[in-house]
């Protein structure tokens, strides 16, 4: 599986996952009202920290590309995770700005920053694998 992901060229894992977590986060009824097993209460905080820990992890993934795996640089990795909790918090904003049935909820925010620590966790433990 590894060798399969390593063929697809950087920057796409990126700009996929950001352009998927942009609409599910700003569209006003993304899924539309058959939301299936995403009805239990606290839910969408489960999705943000997935959402945010699969778009660090693909942030990192394409650097580690660019960069190498064996010459990664963990200072540039967290900088990366700033860049993606900064991400969260700018759509947040823009949810509450936007006015279509989305608000601010800083709890997202703080789900968002948890997938995002938890992927640069994951990341820099498996930086020789990848």
């Amino acid at each position: 599986m590894i060798k399969l992901l390593r063929k697809v060229p950087a920057g796409v894992f990126s700009a996929l996952f950001t352009v998927v977590i942009l609409y599910l986060c700003l569209a006003p009824q993304p899924l539309g009202d058959n939301q299936g097993w995403f009805s239990f209460p606290g839910a969408d905080k489960v999705v943000h920290f997935g959402m945010f820990f699969a778009l660090t992890a693909a942030y990192i993934w394409d650097y580690s590309k660019v960069a190498g795996a064996s010459r990664r640089n963990v200072w540039v990795m967290v900088a990366i995770a700033v860049v993606a909790i900064a991400i969260g918090g700018l759509i947040e904003v823009l949810q509450e700005l936007m006015r279509l049935g989305r608000s601010m909820d800083m709890l997202d925010l703080l789900a968002d920053a948890a997938g995002v620590v938890v992927a640069l966790g994951v990341m820099v433990l498996c930086k020789e694998k990848l």
